[in-house]
């Protein structure tokens, strides 16, 4: 996978990414709209309580989540900007 991990993001027509370096634990954010591109900053540097499923769709369960852990754990944090945010990730588009 690498030590860099992006995903394609935007921001009604502010295209951008978000950035994860699994070496240094960075997260970087890449908007125009500078105050969209902080409140995703905050956003993904504070834990979050998430409820996710275990082993089914249906045994849910709350855990915490720091998006800089890892790169699964910022790939669930990034899931939930859209809901919080406004903010669209779009997972299947090349950066």
């Amino acid at each position: 996978m690498g030590d860099i991990f992006r995903v394609a993001v935007h921001y009604e027509e502010d295209n951008g990414y978000i950035e994860y370096n699994a070496v240094n634990k960075n997260i970087r954010v890449e908007l125009a709209d500078e105050t969209k591109r902080r409140e995703v900053e905050a956003y993904l540097a504070e834990p979050h309580v998430m409820s996710v499923p275990q082993h089914t769709l249906l045994d849910f369960h709350d855990v915490t989540v720091a998006a800089n852990q890892d790169v699964e754990s910022f790939k669930l944090a990034v899931t939930r900007i859209w809901e919080k945010l406004g903010v669209h990730v779009d997972w299947s588009r090349p950066i």
